[in-house]
């Protein structure tokens, strides 16, 4: 009778682990085909966006590029624009609006931040190819230095934000100024290209290089911060007094984070001189100056911005160690101990600042030494 009970237990147990087994699978098989449809679904979403998207973008552009050529028709070589290609004017708005998109969708901006993005996007590569390469190749960049090391940042940074999702705010703070000296380069130039030259086009010249800093300087700055507060054994020190610091102090500066910008301004100025290969002939540059020293010039305003960033934030920004949460923060209280600077400007204000300090200045400092390192 007891190895009857016995037997009888086992296949009740057996049964109901199969029953559980099912039931399991069966959930986990309902999960995926959910994960399935959701992915569907947010795919074919995209898809019905993108295609809205072109139907107004696309006689958007050949309208704009409608409107630059019965400009030039009416008043020839006298009027303040040149025609564009309807393809240059294709281009100008697709990519961008691409970009944008896949920022949103990547969580990489706000639905805000992208749409001023977009905006910045299409004047920058309506101005040149070059400007817009720059910021292509500070966005990306940025973006993928921004999650590096995520984990060890969320302990070291109060505000930290996983993803790194920038707003409206920050994109204007790093990109407004060099959009503004974009939209002035197309009202110097009407739409026209122009090699770096300081003899024959000294105006184009020194804005689009007021461009390249302004860019070169956000990118140096967010390679320096990203890579230099989490890379190294040594503790930052304060620009100010080269005393030591804790990591995420404003105004904190290292070997790493120094060569970083540097490294930053290099990779905007090489996307500059890659849209001089894509826009000129061998010929046009042969009778040029040389543009290489446009990278070169990238990572000084680079190194230059990086630069004014930690000393306006060691000044204008206000750090201390809470104690409780062992980081920095910016705010005080009953918990923290006074590092350095006065609560007068945040994070988006002193970028701000640095950029343009960096644009005011780089394209004087370009003027001065290109014939030198020529």
């Amino acid at each position: 009778m007891a190895r009857s009970a016995r037997h009888k237990r086992h296949i009740h147990e057996s049964s109901v682990a199969e029953f559980r087994l099912v039931d399991c699978s069966g959930e986990k098989w309902s999960m995926l085909n959910s994960c399935d449809f959701d992915r569907k679904k947010a795919f074919f979403v995209k898809m019905v966006i993108v295609a809205a998207s072109a139907l107004v973008v696309i006689p958007f552009a050949l309208t704009l590029w409608l409107i630059s050529l019965l400009s030039f028709t009416y008043y020839g070589f006298d009027g303040p624009f040149y025609p564009i290609s309807p393809l240059r004017w294709l281009i100008a708005v697709c990519l961008p609006l691409y970009m944008s998109m896949d920022a949103i969708h990547k969580k990489k901006l706000d639905p805000l931040g992208a749409i001023l993005a977009f905006v910045m996007g299409v004047i920058m590569t309506l101005s040149s190819y070059s400007h817009f390469l720059c910021l292509v190749a500070f966005f990306y960049t940025g973006s993928k230095l921004t999650r590096f090391r995520a984990s060890r940042k969320e302990e070291l940074e109060e505000d930290y934000k996983e993803g790194g999702q920038r707003t409206w705010v920050q994109v204007f703070t790093n990109g407004g100024i060099p959009a503004l000296y974009a939209a002035h380069f197309i009202l110097e130039t009407g739409f026209q290209d122009h090699p770096l030259d300081f003899s024959n086009y000294y105006n184009t010249t020194y804005i689009a290089l007021g461009v390249m800093s302004g860019i070169a300087c956000c990118s140096g700055d967010t390679w320096a911060s990203e890579v230099g507060s989490v890379v190294g054994t040594q503790s930052p020190r304060l620009i100010t007094t080269l005393e030591k610091v804790p990591r995420g102090t404003n105004g904190g500066i290292s070997l790493v984070g120094t060569l970083m910008s540097f490294a930053g301004g290099l990779v905007v100025g090489l996307g500059y001189l890659l849209g001089i290969f894509m826009t000129f002939s061998q010929d046009m540059l042969h009778n040029s100056p040389p543009q290489w020293p446009v990278v070169l010039f990238g990572g000084v305003a680079g190194l230059l911005g990086s630069l004014f960033d930690s000393l306006l934030g060691a000044w204008f920004q206000y750090s201390a160690y809470c104690t409780r949460q062992h980081k920095v923060v910016h705010q005080a209280s009953p918990t923290t101990e006074h590092i350095s600077g006065i609560a007068l400007f945040d994070n988006e204000g002193i970028n701000l600042l640095s950029c343009l300090l960096t644009v005011l200045i780089m394209p004087h400092i370009c003027f001065t030494y290109w014939p030198q390192i020529s």
